[in-house]
């Protein structure tokens, strides 16, 4: 019940939020130079480059502005449900009082009921038809299906069993502070203007420096012992059917994190050796790196993959249907040579 008043709280709160603030971006010196970038990775997370049926238009700037705002209201809901559970991540479970207990399972829940409504208003946008902000159903999956259902099946589970366990508290505090500061971080590196200021594209290259400091320490360093020690742990308890799905959602969670890694990596080494553009070559090829390096690392390998399956679903219709219409065509024959036999 928490978790579903948490979920019309943000239904209502971040919705008039994020009204207010589309309406104000446009109004901004700095939304030109971020549009480009913003796009690059809406075309990463399954939106078309070319318009189509479902978004006639393409990717519009609108549109644009509603992928940016929402990144960043994302972010703000990690820090607001992050901040109550930092008491018991400093103090620890067993030296925790009973508010700073009762604040952390707050904001778990508090997170819970985001990624209800997050997922309901983004399979709305899914699979309604002609809505204002449509979203392509690869996002749906990247968003939903891999991302938010790790927080739909596990919180409450391990809040009742497992809540007391630090692999638990440090895991959830870290990955919602990391992801909130890479992405606010990223938001604001789309906004600065690499081509003309040296000092904004000193910046941009700090930017992607910490971006990668702060994914190496809280998906590998933090969280591959914190997982695999809970993991341990509910073996020990002889707890095999938490055990069997946090084996699944770990896995799942490793590779998301491997390759947020291996993203993170190739952006820095891209990054980081380059120099100031002076010439307008040197601009152009800075403006292609920045499109490139503008989405997060699952998005790519995850959306290809998608589209793999798509392909090969395709590809056997295909077949079906060839294999269906040669029998039809056997069929037909037969009985047209049955018939003459008769004749």
């Amino acid at each position: 019940a928490t978790a579903l008043f948490f979920a019309i709280f943000w239904g209502v709160f971040v919705d008039l939020s994020e009204k207010q603030i589309t309406q104000k971006l446009i109004d901004t010196t700095w939304w030109t130079r971020a549009i480009s970038p913003t796009k690059s990775m809406m075309y990463n997370f399954g939106y078309p480059k070319e318009p189509n049926k479902r978004f006639p238009d393409g990717v519009t700037e609108r549109l644009a502005r509603d992928f940016y705002v929402a990144t960043i209201s994302i972010c703000v809901a990690h820090v607001f449900c992050a901040t109550p559970m930092l008491p018991v991540l400093i103090y620890g479970w067993e030296n925790s009082s009973e508010l700073m207990k009762v604040s952390f399972v707050l904001g778990t829940l508090a997170d819970l009921g985001y990624e209800i409504y997050d997922a309901i208003r983004f399979s709305i946008r899914t699979f309604a038809t002609n809505h204002p902000s449509p979203t392509p159903i690869e996002f749906f999956v990247i968003l939903v299906l891999l991302h938010h259902t790790t927080a739909l099946i596990l919180v409450i589970p391990l809040n009742l069993h497992y809540v007391e366990r630090f692999e638990y508290y440090q895991t959830v505090v870290a990955l919602l502070y990391a992801a909130a500061a890479c992405y606010l971080a990223g938001a604001y590196k789309f906004t600065l203007d690499v081509y003309e200021k040296r000092k904004e594209f000193v910046l941009y290259k700090i930017i992607v420096l910490f971006q990668l400091a702060v994914i190496l320490y809280t998906r590998i360093y933090l969280w591959f012992p914190a997982a695999f020690g809970l993991r341990a742990h509910m073996r020990e308890q002889n707890d095999t059917t938490f055990f069997n799905v946090a084996t699944v959602m770990i896995t799942m969670f490793s590779i998301f994190n491997i390759v947020l890694v291996i993203d993170a990596v190739g952006a820095a080494a891209k990054w980081l050796p380059r120099s100031f553009p002076k010439s307008k070559k040197e601009k152009n090829e800075t403006a292609t790196l920045v499109r490139r390096t503008s989405a997060t690392g699952i998005v790519t390998p995850a959306l290809q993959y998608l589209r793999t399956l798509e392909t090969k679903r395709k590809v056997k219709a295909g077949v079906h249907v060839v294999i269906a219409i040669n029998r039809l065509s056997s069929h037909a024959s037969s009985v047209s040579s049955n018939k003459n036999k008769k004749d």
